[in-house]
């Protein structure tokens, strides 16, 4: 929603509140400002000026196309601000998973170098607490990510093809294809670890 839109809407909006909020005020000048019965404001402003304001915004109030037009243009703007509210939401997903995908290509990129040492799972220690954090993140996001079982396995390239592929997508934006491509990789994980 444009920003002119936003404070259009809630300008009329607010415009439509000031007859219910007239007894409030009214009763507010009259304890406050009023209260001086010999007092300059009390004289010439209320009676001049107060009291038409505050009757006629008081029978506006009670106008049935009134109540109407108020209840209309409330719905209007919660409907915009839960959109808006909803953009946003998912704007910020967007960019978590985009970031979650670098965060699994970088992952790909640091085992890649690893997988031509030997000693595979033990010299990628200093990389599971990322690659853990990675997973936990993968599954707030309902992507399926390797367990365990992936330490058994002969070598990394699995995770780091797993961490690559899953990556792209992220970062491409494509999340429900990064979805069902991480799925795909459910069954060779347990296929290889069994064999």
């Amino acid at each position: 929603m444009s920003k002119w839109l936003k404070q259009f809407l809630f300008g009329v909006w607010g415009l439509l509140l000031i007859p219910l909020i007239t007894p409030v005020l009214e009763k507010w000048l009259e304890e406050h400002v009023f209260s001086d019965p010999n007092g300059m404001a009390t004289t010439v402003f209320r009676n001049a000026v107060a009291t038409p304001v505050f009757d006629n915004l008081l029978a506006l109030g009670q106008q049935g196309w009134f109540k109407f037009a108020l209840v209309f243009w409330t719905g209007i703007v919660l409907g915009a601000s839960l959109e808006w509210l909803n953009r946003k939401s998912d704007e910020k997903k967007a960019s978590e998973l985009r970031s979650l995908g670098s965060k699994f290509r970088s992952l790909s990129d640091s085992l890649k170098i690893r997988t031509a040492s030997l000693g595979w799972p033990d010299n990628v220690g200093d990389l599971k607490p990322a690659i853990m954090s990675a997973f936990n993140s993968a599954r707030k996001f309902q992507l399926w990510v390797p367990d365990e079982h992936v330490y058994q396995l002969p070598d990394a390239s699995f995770l780091c093809e797993y961490f690559r592929c899953v990556g792209k997508l992220l970062e491409d934006g494509q999340f429900d294809r990064a979805n069902r491509e991480a799925l795909s990789w459910k069954p060779f994980l347990y296929n290889v670890t069994l064999s």
